[in-house]
């Protein structure tokens, strides 16, 4: 499979998972509508507001990787069998949860070790000499760095839907395809990043337009609304578009069946 063939298979089968997507689309919805009063620039120093607004960005937190369970395993099944039902939404959800929550727990903990490293390199640079030749190598190397750690940890979250791993063994898998496949994975994601863009741009360009003459309170409505339908259709595309890639990659390798010391080969997707 392609890098557009991917992109093209992302947008197709997400057309066959619109209740997902409206799953989504609710939630973003609600999340919207209790941010705006939270973001009032005239309640910023307020520690209510403050406390607040930490609590509910864990609560949505924790309910987003379990929707991303649900959905992540109707996906699956869309793929493979051309069936995804929603009734399994929730027992995917919960299924994966702690997994997923793992999962991200890690990528935590990475992403605070290479900011560390990145923070000791960058500084030993800018010792030899804080001017713009310095400042753009830190700049390039940040940036290189950043693009390698993205494409690296893509396919971790699909290991653990399609393989049925846990955290761990699923981010040593994922790495693994990734940099078996790296040029190609980087590939699809700047793809679907520059899909995704030119989406964002023009729909927010039309909504512009539309809420211009609308009442401020109304426009940040409308605004929300908007935006949260388009942070709910383009995350399926790009969870469809990559689960698709990962499964054309790994399609036919041997993997380790869960509690058996023998490996079969898995059949193509």
């Amino acid at each position: 499979m392609t890098i557009f063939e991917a992109a093209k298979k992302g947008f197709a089968q997400t057309g066959k998972l619109m209740n997902v997507v409206v799953v989504f689309l609710v939630f973003n919805v609600v999340v919207g509508l209790i941010s705006l009063p939270l973001a009032s620039p005239e309640r910023a120093g307020d520690p209510g507001i403050v406390a607040v607004s930490v609590l509910s960005s864990i609560l949505f937190f924790l309910i987003f990787v379990f929707l991303q369970g649900g959905a992540l395993g109707l996906v699956k099944d869309q793929l493979k069998s051309a069936s995804a039902s929603m009734a399994q939404f929730t027992e995917y959800g919960k299924k994966f949860y702690l997994r997923i929550l793992g999962l991200l727990l890690l990528y935590i903990l990475i992403a605070v070790a290479i900011v560390l490293i990145l923070s000791l390199i960058s500084a030993g640079i800018l010792l030899v000499g804080d001017n713009m030749v310095t400042r753009s190598i830190v700049a390039m190397l940040v940036t290189v760095v950043a693009i390698a750690v993205i494409t690296f940890l893509l396919y971790p979250i699909y290991s653990i839907v399609a393989e049925d791993k846990g955290s761990v063994a699923a981010l040593k898998r994922g790495m693994e395809v990734a940099k078996a496949n790296f040029w190609k994975t980087l590939g699809l994601f700047a793809l679907m990043l520059v899909i995704s863009l030119a989406i964002s741009l023009v729909v927010g360009f039309l909504t512009g337009i539309v809420s211009m003459p609308l009442p401020a309170e109304i426009g940040q409505v409308l605004v929300a609304l908007v935006n949260a339908a388009v942070q709910s259709y383009i995350p399926i595309v790009m969870m469809v578009a990559f689960m698709a890639f990962y499964l054309s990659l790994t399609a036919g390798e041997p993997v380790q069946v869960p509690g058996q010391d023998t490996q079969i080969d898995e059949p193509a997707a």
